[in-house]
C-alpha cells in the first residue's frame, strides 16, 4: 500500500483502471511495453502502454508514456529527469502532464540528501501546479537526525501516478539518541526517538500539527 505523503510520479496499477460511479473498475488493455536498461553512467527507463474503449464504464483510449534518465554522481549519488503523460485525464477534460527533477546525494556513510523539483500541466489547473521536497537523513549509531520540508500545491496532480494528499506545506523534524551501553551484557542498545509533524495548506492554514 502507498502511505507517504511524497507523490509518486508513475503508479502502474493506474494502467487499466478508472474511477466509476461506484468506485474503481477495469478497462481493457490493448498493449504496450517497457524498456529499461543503463548505458554508462546513465540509467533509462521507458515505457508506453495503451487502453482501449470501455462502453461499461465510459471510458475513452488512454495513452501512457513515460521517460526516466538518471545519471550516477560522485559515488553513491544520481540526478534524474522524468516526464510522464496521459492523454486522457481523470479528473479534468484533454491531457495530462508531469515533469520534473530530482537528486540523491550521500556523503559518507550515513549521511544522505533526497531532493525533487516538479510540476503537471492539466487543462486549466497550470498556474498552482508544483511540488517540491527536501529531505536530510542522518543515521549515526548513536545519533539520529531527519529533517524534511514537503510542499504540494492545490493544482498538482500527476494522473499517470499516485497522490495521497495535495494542498500542503510539511515540515518533519526527528532526533534519535541510541547509545550502548558498556557493562550490560543484556542491553545492546536504547533507543529515545522524538519527532514532529506540522502540516499547512497553501494557504498557511494548520491542518496537522503532531509532537
Amino acid at each position: 500500500a502507498v502511505t507517504s505523503d511524497v507523490p509518486l510520479p508513475f503508479y502502474s496499477r493506474r494502467i487499466g483502471l478508472v474511477q466509476g460511479a461506484n468506485g474503481p473498475a477495469s478497462v481493457p488493455i490493448l498493449g504496450g511495453g517497457r524498456l529499461t536498461g543503463r548505458i554508462g553512467k546513465y540509467q533509462v527507463g521507458l515505457v508506453n502502454m495503451q487502453t482501449r474503449d470501455d462502453e461499461p464504464t465510459g471510458a475513452e483510449a488512454t495513452n501512457f508514456s513515460v521517460v526516466r534518465v538518471r545519471r550516477d554522481v560522485l559515488r553513491r549519488s544520481g540526478i534524474g529527469v522524468m516526464a510522464t503523460s496521459r492523454s486522457q485525464a481523470q479528473a479534468r477534460p484533454g491531457s495530462n502532464q508531469f515533469y520534473g527533477v530530482d537528486g540523491t546525494f550521500a556523503f559518507f556513510n550515513n549521511l544522505l540528501f533526497n531532493t525533487y523539483w516538479a510540476q503537471t500541466q492539466s487543462e486549466g489547473a497550470n498556474t498552482r501546479n508544483s511540488s517540491y521536497r527536501a529531505q536530510m537523513d542522518y543515521t549515526g549509531d548513536r545519533y539520529g537526525v531527519q529533517l524534511e520540508h514537503l510542499t504540494i500545491d492545490p493544482d498538482f496532480n500527476p494522473e499517470a501516478g499516485f497522490l495521497r494528499r495535495t494542498d500542503m506545506r510539511k515540515n518533519y523534524g526527528q532526533l534519535r539518541f541510541s547509545p550502548r551501553p558498556r557493562r550490560n551484557k543484556v542491553i545492546r542498545k536504547f533507543f529515545a526517538v522524538g519527532q514532529y509533524t506540522y502540516i499547512q495548506d497553501t494557504a498557511g492554514r494548520l491542518s496537522t500539527r503532531l509532537a
